[in-house]
């Protein structure tokens, strides 16, 4: 580093010279550090999670669906943003790493973007299906395929996409 205000200092590639700023808040930091952009996500998520939830239950010819939903939603809802937030952590030590490595790569526009996140968004969908096949659902008086048929659907439908989704262009 240089003394230029925490700032890279130019780099030359191809005979250009580049100049590599640090973005200061990407999409997927709203996972990581509470704002008030949590007062928005927290009740959304409960709403997107209450329809996947009860369409799901719907869908499989649950019989107690408010029952259930009762019983589950809490933990439902804590383990989407307990996956959400392992994605978003894993999302930021792959960029950690970029920027170690000292890569002149932007990973803040498209498709730098979609290649960095891809992998956190795929790690929080296994999580949410982990945790609500294995917790979220015990208990309920389910069987083991309506479980996973549940957690596979809350899985691809909360997944967090909005880390896909391009900062800047």
């Amino acid at each position: 580093m240089t003394g230029t205000g925490g700032h890279r200092p130019d780099r030359v590639l191809a005979g250009k010279r580049l100049r590599l700023c640090n973005v200061l808040f990407p999409m997927w930091l709203f996972y990581l550090f509470p704002t008030g952009v949590w007062l928005i996500l927290l009740p959304a998520n409960v709403v997107v999670d209450t329809l996947v939830l009860r369409w799901g239950m719907k869908r499989l010819r649950i019989a107690d669906v408010t029952g259930l939903w009762r019983r589950s939603i809490l933990r439902v809802w804590g383990f989407g943003f307990l996956s959400d937030l392992l994605g978003a952590g894993f999302i930021l030590g792959l960029q950690l790493l970029i920027d170690a490595a000292g890569l002149p790569w932007n990973t803040f526009f498209f498709p730098g973007v979609t290649l960095l996140s891809l992998p956190g968004v795929v790690l929080a969908g296994f999580c949410i299906y982990g945790l609500n096949a294995r917790y979220a659902f015990a208990g309920c008086g389910l069987k083991w395929e309506q479980i996973r048929q549940l957690s596979r659907m809350l899985a691809v439908f909360t997944a967090p996409y909005a880390m896909l989704i391009p900062l800047y262009g």
